[in-house]
């Protein structure tokens, strides 16, 4: 930990989309929490060029970056089977890692990870960012509320329509819709679920992509005393569905990340309805009139997602960044534990399993 609160010195391995555009965008924001000091790519021109508008040191490879003794915390935004491996060599050079999405390919990297990071004395953790999303948050809070009773049911759709040809389309590069984005709604199903670990029922496809993994994937979650968590994460969808659907026993939610509606009935103050086996005299179905009672939400403008090739919003980066600034400098819980990052990965293990997809590589 950094109990005088310096800014924590950051070297960055990878600067693609995600090392570029999400984590060095924010991280120069905010210098008095973090520095940049180093990046890494295999790319020449592009390392050269992040390093001379971040001012900080430039290095051809990990392994050069891992061992620069003047760094704090190293993010691993490297190609997906490398992830693992990069993380768990920059906590045996005794750095504290924050490794971006999948959080490894097996259960078995995450407690390699974890066993490397005890040995340490060093922290590791995945980037789940998507975990402050402000919709995310609403639906959990209206879920946890009560308001809608029970909830029986919840349905997550990240629907889209579109070819991909570039190597998150490889399974030879860990790709396909699983790896790519699968760790953000699967971490919002695993939280509504409750933190258990499910039952899985799974089923992939390829259509429109130039590489041999999935673009098109759904899995149910299941398990005694759970709700019942349906997830489809697909680029074949012209029409796309409301990203959150939620049934519970006195209402429902609906909407997506810039708008969410719900309502319920408060049963209490309506009539009770003991079973009745009389035939109704006039041949009817039983109906009464339910007394609706409605609220909405609307994402703060700043706050929405602008789509497929353009940055995400800050606002959850921020968010995170900021609290795992407390959790390197104050032992603050995480985000989203070790402990929680290895039920994901298990049950993406399982989707693999499920759906039939070949394994990644190690």
């Amino acid at each position: 930990m950094n109990p005088n609160k310096e800014p924590v010195k950051v070297g960055i391995i990878g600067q693609g989309r995600s090392g570029w555009s999400i984590h060095a965008d924010f991280l120069r924001s905010v210098p008095e929490l973090y520095r940049i000091a180093a990046v890494a790519d295999l790319i020449p021109e592009r390392v050269r060029q992040s390093a001379s508008d971040l001012g900080c040191r430039a290095y051809p490879d990990a392994e050069s970056l891992i061992s620069d003794p003047d760094i704090d915390l190293v993010v691993v935004a490297t190609y997906n089977p490398t992830h693992a491996k990069y993380a768990r060599m920059a906590l045996r050079a005794g750095k504290n890692v924050l490794c971006e999405k999948p959080f490894g390919l097996a259960a078995a990297d995450v407690d390699a990870m974890a066993a490397d990071a005890k040995a340490a004395g060093k922290i590791v953790l995945p980037f789940q960012q998507r975990h402050y999303e402000k919709d995310f948050i609403k639906v959990r809070e209206i879920c946890e509320s009560g308001l809608l009773g029970e909830i029986v049911r919840i349905r997550i759709c990240w629907h889209s329509f579109g070819r991909r040809w570039d190597w998150q389309t490889s399974r030879a590069m860990a790709g396909g819709n699983l790896n790519n984005n699968g760790p953000h709604p699967l971490d919002h199903a695993l939280t509504l679920f409750g933190e258990a670990e499910p039952e899985v029922w799974a089923e992939a496809g390829g259509y429109l992509r130039s590489g041999d993994a999935e673009d098109d994937l759904k899995f149910i979650l299941r398990a005694p005393g759970r709700p019942t968590v349906e997830v489809e994460l697909s680029s074949i969808h012209a029409y796309g569905q409301d990203r959150w659907y939620v049934c519970g026993t006195r209402g429902g939610l609906h909407g997506d990340e810039k708008h969410l509606e719900w309502k319920w009935v408060d049963f209490s103050k309506m009539p009770p309805r003991p079973l009745d086996l009389a035939s109704t005299p006039d041949r009817s179905y039983n109906s009464e009139t339910l007394e609706w009672q409605t609220g909405c939400w609307n994402a703060p403008t700043s706050e929405i997602n602008p789509g497929a090739g353009a940055p995400p919003p800050t606002g959850p980066v921020e968010d995170f960044y900021r609290n795992l600034h407390k959790v390197l400098t104050e032992g603050a819980a995480p985000t989203v534990s070790l402990e929680q990052a290895r039920l994901r990965v298990a049950t993406m293990e399982k989707i693999r399993a499920a759906a039939g997809i070949p394994a990644m590589l190690p």
